[in-house]
């Protein structure tokens, strides 16, 4: 069901037709006054698919070259070129390759993109070996619409496939995140940068952090202070997108995300106002953790307070939940983004990036001070922290 036909063996785009000319088109096709030949050299005619779109198709007994494309794929075609055009971009359908035939091939100078549109099932493997097709061709982008996308990579840079379907109006629109938007937008977007793919989650302004505060007893001078754990940090992109960040880390790490400035001034003023004093913190080395770590300490007579017993008492809970903001601005999330009024997400500062590239080494490096926790085996340290004996 191509777009394109020859008429009188000039080139024409079914689609970038008014009513008027098609209607003529059709009148004098019927009536032989014009001579319409599909791309392939067979003898073709003018048709309406039962969306609307209008095509070229092969006479009776044609070789089927413009069979199998169904009128959803036809109407979602002819979609992107009219966008494609709309954001000032050449463009054409069914453009032929090396093995490739491109849906539409849309070209601003040098550059050149390619639109797939695909309504069947296609397997992840058939994606990356068209894909790599259209690299190998020098294609500087392609963006796949594809109908059915369960267990595809929907947020990958190197393989771009949104969710395509058709609504109750019969109109083309995509799933991007969590919001649909017309087919005819996602590629004007696309072509004029309102819709890229990010690595991060950002928008300049702080981070919003959840903290547990938990009032405890010193093990050693038995008077009572505060101490905390952060639960979850949320980062809102531009887009409006969430990112979540759970940096956790295990027993005797040299550094922790409650020592984090902000945080600690947010606990100091929920713990003023209970007429308690917050725990202070600092790098500490005791006999069971064997090596310095950030350790809470008792404010009253600056004892060390074990890292196993204290993630004992938050796996009961703490006291309350608390929220400020905080840095970093950024949490690594990578998805399609939507230009919000101050456009697309930020790329965060490398100060930010360096930090979090940080906390990801911290929370996923083995710890082995945590082996031996004074000859105690792992699984028995860890079963300590969640409740166990």
């Amino acid at each position: 069901m191509p777009l394109v036909g020859l008429v009188d063996g000039e080139r024409v785009v079914s689609s970038l037709l008014t009513t008027e000319q098609w209607t003529a088109l059709v009148e004098d096709g019927r009536a032989k006054r014009r001579t319409i030949t599909l791309p392939c050299g067979f003898a073709g005619h003018a048709k309406t698919s039962k969306l609307g779109t209008t095509y070229f198709a092969h006479n009776p007994g044609g070789d089927g070259c413009s069979a199998g494309e169904s009128a959803q794929h036809l109407l979602a075609k002819a979609t992107i070129v009219d966008a494609a055009l709309a954001a000032g971009w050449h463009a054409e359908p069914e453009v032929p390759g090396d093995g490739w035939v491109a849906d539409v091939m849309a070209t601003r100078g040098n550059v050149r993109v390619a639109f797939e549109v695909q309504w069947s099932r296609q397997s992840l493997t058939d994606y990356e070996f068209r894909q790599k097709r259209y690299r190998d061709a020098g294609i500087a982008s392609t963006a796949w619409f594809a109908r059915h996308t369960d267990g595809l990579p929907l947020t990958s840079r190197d393989l771009p496939i949104l969710t395509l379907a058709i609504d109750d109006e019969n109109n083309p629109v995509v799933t991007v995140g969590t919001k649909d938007i017309p087919l005819s937008e996602t590629i004007q977007r696309l072509l004029t940068g309102r819709l890229k793919h990010r690595d991060w989650v950002a928008n300049g302004q702080p981070a919003h952090t959840e903290v547990e505060v938990l009032s405890t007893a010193c093990w050693n001078c038995r008077k009572d202070f505060v101490v905390w754990d952060v639960a979850q940090t949320t980062v809102t992109g531009n887009c409006e997108s969430k990112g979540f960040s759970t940096f956790r880390v295990g027993v005797f790490s040299p550094d922790r995300p409650e020592n984090d400035n902000d945080i600690k001034r947010a606990v100091a003023e929920w713990a003023g106002a209970r007429n308690l004093t917050a725990a202070n913190m600092g790098r500490r080395v005791t006999k069971t953790s064997g090596a310095k770590h950030m350790a809470f300490v008792c404010p009253h007579c600056n004892r060390v307070s074990g890292d196993v017993p204290l993630s004992q008492e938050f796996a009961h809970g703490g006291d309350e939940a608390i929220t400020c903001d905080t840095q970093p601005t950024a949490v690594a999330q990578a998805h399609w983004c939507l230009a919000g009024d101050a456009g697309v997400c930020f790329d965060p500062p490398d100060a930010v990036r360096k930090r979090l590239d940080y906390e990801q080494t911290l929370s996923e490096q083995p710890n082995p001070q945590a082996a031996a926790v004074g000859a105690i085996s792992v699984n028995h340290a860890v079963a300590r922290m969640f409740g166990g004996y």
